[in-house]
C-alpha cells in the first residue's frame, strides 16, 4: 500500500470528527463563521509555530497567493461553511453523506477540463460511493431542502479545492505552507464576515468552547496536511474516494453522541463505502506494483 493510500485513510478517520466537534460548538450557542474563525486561528497558529521550528519558508509568488486566495474562498474555506452551516437543518450524518457527492464533482471536473480517463475500478468505486450514500439516506429524496443544497455545494466547493490543489500553482507549495495559507485566508474571511453580519460578542467564548476550537484546529493542521501529501501522490480522484470514508466516521459518531437513528441501511450504505475504499486502494496498489516492475 502505497504512502498516499495510507495518507489518505488516516485523513478519512481524522476528518469524520471534526462534524461531531463542529456541531457540538454550535449547540453551545456559536454560529457557523464562530466556529469556523477559531478553528482556522488554532490552525494559523499551530502550522505557523511548525513551519519555523523546522525553519520552513514563508515565501511564495504572487501567482501562488492569487490561487490560495481563490481556492479558500471557492474551495476548502466555502466548503466548511456550507457543511457547518447545513448542521443548523440536518442531522450531523445526514448533512455529512450529503456533503460526500463531492467525488462525482471531482470526477466530473478531471474528466470534463482536464480530459482524465476514468478507469474502471475508478467508476466502480465511484457508483459503490454513490450506493453507499443513497443507502444511507434511506433512498429518501424527501431532505430537498435548504440544508440539503448547502451540503451538496460544500461537496461541489470542496471538489474545486482538491482539483485546484492538484493543478494550480499551489501543486509546488510546501503542505505546511498551504495549510498555514489556507487558515490564515479563512480566519480573516470568517472575522470580517462574523463583523459585517453584526454577530453580538463574535469573540467571546467559553473555555470549553475554546477546547473544542483548538481540537478542530489541530484535527484540520493534520488532515489538510496529509490530504494535501495524498493528492500530490495518487492524484485529487483517488483521494477524494478513499477519504469518503469520512462520512461513516461522521455517521457512526453521530449515533454515539448525538443519537442521531440508524438502521439496516446504516450498516449496509457503511459496507458498500468501505468496499469503494478497498477497490480503489487495490488498485492504487497495483500501479505502483506495475510502476516499481518498470
Amino acid at each position: 500500500m502505497s504512502k498516499g493510500v495510507v495518507a489518505a485513510i488516516c485523513a478519512a478517520f481524522s476528518a469524520g470528527m471534526i462534524p461531531i466537534f463542529t456541531k457540538l460548538m454550535m449547540n453551545a450557542g456559536l454560529t457557523s463563521a464562530q466556529v469556523l474563525f477559531f478553528r482556522y486561528m488554532w490552525v494559523f497558529i499551530m502550522a505557523g509555530g511548525w513551519m519555523m521550528i523546522r525553519k520552513k519558508s514563508f515565501h511564495i509568488t504572487r501567482k501562488q497567493l492569487c490561487a490560495l486566495f481563490f481556492f479558500t474562498v471557492a474551495g476548502y474555506g466555502g466548503a466548511t461553511f456550507l457543511l457547518a452551516s447545513s448542521f443548523n437543518f440536518l442531522p450531523v450524518g445526514l448533512a455529512t453523506m450529503l456533503y460526500f457527492t463531492y467525488p462525482m464533482f471531482v470526477m466530473l471536473i478531471m474528466t470534463l477540463l482536464f480530459k482524465e480517463k476514468p478507469t474502471k475500478i475508478k467508476t466502480a468505486s465511484l457508483l459503490l460511493a454513490v450506493f453507499g450514500i443513497l443507502w444511507l439516506m434511506n433512498f429518501d429524496f424527501s431532505i430537498v431542502n435548504i440544508g440539503s443544497v448547502l451540503a451538496v455545494g460544500a461537496g461541489l466547493a470542496y471538489g474545486v479545492y482538491l482539483v485546484g490543489i492538484r493543478k494550480s500553482s499551489m501543486k509546488n507549495m510546501d503542505n505546511m505552507a498551504i495549510v498555514f495559507y489556507l487558515a490564515g485566508i479563512s480566519c480573516v474571511l470568517f472575522f470580517g464576515q462574523g463583523c459585517l453580519t453584526g454577530t453580538p460578542d463574535f469573540l467571546t467564548i467559553g473555555p470549553l468552547e475554546l477546547f473544542y476550537g483548538l481540537i478542530l484546529g489541530f484535527i484540520t493542521v493534520f488532515v489538510l496536511g496529509v490530504v494535501a501529501f495524498a493528492i500530490k501522490a495518487i492524484g485529487p480522484t483517488k483521494t477524494s474516494l478513499i477519504i469518503s470514508f469520512e462520512a461513516v466516521v461522521s455517521l457512526v459518531m453521530g449515533i454515539l453522541v448525538f443519537s442521531e437513528p440508524y438502521g439496516v441501511n446504516t450498516w449496509v450504505g457503511s459496507i458498500l463505502m468501505t468496499l469503494s475504499v478497498i477497490f480503489i486502494t487495490r488498485e492504487n496498489t497495483e500501479e505502483a506494483l506495475v510502476a516499481a516492475e518498470k
